[in-house]
């Protein structure tokens, strides 16, 4: 191989390494971790922990993409869920109680005719989780203080801040009304008037 060559090789060679280390460096991905405010429906309002993740798209301008990963803690009552990103997408959180000492989770993951499969008629679109004594469990929506709940979380709403002026640790009540499209002022709307208004596709007919 002539000087040349041998040359143009080895420069190659720098740049592919180069830019394999720059690559490498990079993240496609972006995390939030903050404390939510969240109202309960007994007029308390609590902390809880959220982490999430998110998806970057384009290079080499990074540009949002959709939440991957969602999770949610509350210590006090040995709280903790979390779900990935399926077919349907990440699951969206609703809403969080306490109500008698359990700790109850909304959430809503799934498209309409293959929820609605043996439900009854009426079943709103959900997946319901309670902790009692420490223990996790799913259970029947008809089991869960519904009538009570409301929506009171940011659900992926929190990705709406990324691109804050400030540090995003802390979304306070304020900030969960005005991504959920409610008034500051509360209380959080109901679970059952949110579903009224989507009956047409989140309400088992």
């Amino acid at each position: 191989m002539r000087d040349d060559e041998m040359k143009i090789l080895k420069q190659a060679i720098v740049v592919a390494l180069m830019s394999a280390a720059v690559l490498g460096g990079c993240s496609n991905k972006d995390t939030m971790r903050w404390k939510e405010q969240v109202w309960l429906s007994d007029g308390r309002r609590i902390d809880v922990d959220r982490y999430s993740v998110a998806l970057k798209s384009g290079f080499p301008n990074s540009t949002d993409g959709p939440p991957i990963y969602q999770e949610i803690n509350y210590a006090p009552l040995a709280v903790h869920w979390s779900a990935k990103s399926g077919v349907k997408g990440v699951p969206e959180m609703l809403s969080f109680d306490i109500v008698d000492g359990n700790a109850y989770l909304v959430v809503v993951n799934e498209g309409l005719d293959d929820f609605c499969v043996g439900k009854p008629k009426g079943s709103y679109l959900m997946s319901v989780y309670r902790w009692r004594n420490g223990e996790m469990g799913e259970i029947d929506q008809h089991e869960a203080p519904i009538a009570r709940m409301g929506v009171n979380l940011s659900g992926t709403g929190n990705w709406g801040f990324r691109h804050a002026d400030r540090p995003v640790n802390y979304l306070s009540w304020d900030d969960i009304a005005y991504v959920t499209g409610q008034a500051s002022s509360g209380p959080p709307k109901l679970l059952s008037n949110f579903y009224k208004k989507r009956k047409s596709y989140a309400v088992c007919k």
